[in-house]
């Protein structure tokens, strides 16, 4: 019986119980070297401790019991399974990720500051032109061309700037409407045009932080419009509350994120 390990002994070693060591053997995972054939005692050797161990620790992974079975018997194939269960978790933790922002989401109280309200027509200077999504710099640019602009012909600039962005793609893009509200009348030059803008009934949230993050705060506040039985057109707009230069750290800008409604 020498460097044998009786079952005891041996789950004290390996960190696996008793009764786990019993289901491994029934199901042929993790058999011992011996079982007396008199009394049904389970004998380990000293050799299968790390085998032992191996097991806890691809079991505390989540390999199921299959793989790794196929592991043991297959060591040619341990890579494989390996990288397999690997992609594995890469989806359960991106998918638990979002199950936990949402849980987040309604553990707080009305966290988005959501409302209907009825948005004012704003006099405004304007730049139209097409969105590409990813080419959301062309937003940007076209509010700095219009901040230049209104500075250029003295104009007073009334905050917050915002786009309409407007339903109904085709091969060019969807429609977006770049707008800087100004106080005065003011002259169209180019391709800046004056015109009145953003008003009508929306549903409206809130979205604190860097604007590279606002695209996930639309599903947010359109699942809540829906939740609360509005019709929507499709029509939306983001009106930069709190930004540049006045609030110069990203995570604290403030952007209202609208749903038009019917």
């Amino acid at each position: 019986m020498r460097g044998r390990l009786i079952i005891s002994r041996f789950a004290a070693l390996t960190g696996l119980s008793p009764k786990t060591l019993r289901y491994y053997d029934q199901i042929g995972v993790l058999s011992p070297e011996h079982t007396d054939d008199a009394n049904g005692y389970r004998y380990y050797s000293v050799s299968q401790i790390h085998l032992g161990v191996q097991v806890r620790r691809w079991r505390q992974l989540g390999l199921p019991l299959d793989e790794l079975r196929q592991m043991i018997d297959q060591p040619t194939h341990a890579k494989e399974v390996l990288l397999r269960h690997e992609h594995r978790l890469k989806a359960e933790i991106e998918h638990r990720q979002h199950a936990l922002t949402h849980l987040y989401r309604h553990l707080q109280e009305n966290p988005m500051d959501f409302r209907t309200e009825q948005l004012p027509d704003r006099l405004t200077l304007i730049i139209r032109t097409r969105l590409q999504p990813p080419q959301y710099g062309v937003i940007p640019e076209a509010l700095q061309e219009l901040m230049h602009y209104a500075k250029a012909q003295g104009y007073t600039v009334n905050a917050p700037s915002f786009f309409v962005h407007h339903s109904g793609d085709n091969q060019d893009g969807s429609l977006l409407e770049i707008c800087l509200p100004v106080a005065e009348q003011a002259t169209p030059q180019g391709k800046i045009e004056v015109g009145t803008a953003g008003g009508g009934r929306a549903f409206v949230g809130r979205f604190v932080g860097p604007y590279d993050r606002t695209g996930a705060a639309y599903p947010v506040v359109l699942e809540e419009a829906l939740r609360r039985d509005l019709t929507i057109t499709g029509v939306t707009a983001e009106f930069y509350v709190k930004s540049v230069p006045h609030t110069p750290n990203p995570a604290e800008y403030e952007t209202d994120i609208a749903f038009y409604l019917e």
